[in-house]
């Protein structure tokens, strides 16, 4: 029996590159003689096959955003199966990212040569540290006035937010980093979450609290002195 999996990211933006890895198919009984991973629902089926098992991925990038289906295929000479994954495509605009690479890259030049392997940007750490924004923001009660949590589409990007975003990327990057490859980058961790901590500690931020599709005067948030909604 063949049993197909593949590990892909959930959630990537439009020319992003990302990596289906399909390695950890296996089959409990004869060797796996051939796969194949099929990105797109039309178009041709690619082979990632090699008899040591050392690149059984595709690197890939969607230029449109949607919901796709990859079709991975396996064979051991006797059987063959089949298996979608899901994997959701965003544009730039829908991600709404907080911050970004060449401002990063400005900052940490070395931070260029540690981009993972299958990808071509530190996008999804972007991404990542928006929602660890979003989720302190919920922990602190900063909601909208009917008591729901606050929405990345919400969240002025000014300087504030942007500075925070950025410390909080760098510093998810250093510590895997840290935890990766050693000692090297502890200095680098503690600096950025102190640099995170006080861009944090120390932001005014404009919120669309009523929802109604526009920043006003009266929705500018310090988050020294939150107000507390009760749910």
């Amino acid at each position: 029996m063949i049993f197909l999996n593949c590990l892909n990211e959930a959630l990537v933006q439009t020319d992003d590159k990302t990596r289906i890895d399909v390695s950890r198919s296996f089959v409990s009984g004869l060797p796996i003689t051939g796969i194949t991973v099929k990105p797109l629902v039309s178009g041709s089926a690619i082979s990632v096959f090699n008899v040591k098992q050392e690149r059984w991925y595709l690197d890939w990038a969607y230029g449109v955003a949607g919901d796709y289906l990859i079709t991975v295929q396996a064979t051991d000479g006797v059987e063959t199966a089949n298996k979608t994954f899901p994997i959701k495509i965003i544009s730039a605009s829908e991600d709404n990212l907080y911050s970004d690479d060449s401002t990063m890259f400005s900052i940490e030049s070395e931070l260029m040569r540690y981009i993972p392997a299958g990808k071509n940007s530190f996008k999804y750490a972007h991404r990542e540290a928006q929602s660890r924004i979003l989720n302190y923001l919920d922990r602190k009660r900063i909601w909208n006035i009917d008591g729901t949590p606050l929405t990345k589409n919400q969240i002025n990007v000014d300087d504030a937010i942007v500075k925070w975003s950025l410390y909080e990327t760098i510093y998810l990057i250093y510590t895997d980093l840290f935890i990766s490859i050693g000692d090297k980058f502890a200095e680098k961790v503690a600096q950025y979450r102190d640099l995170r901590n006080n861009e944090r500690d120390r932001a005014s931020i404009r919120i669309d609290v009523n929802k109604n599709g526009t920043l006003e005067i009266n929705e500018n948030q310090d988050l020294k002195s939150f107000r507390m909604i009760r749910r």
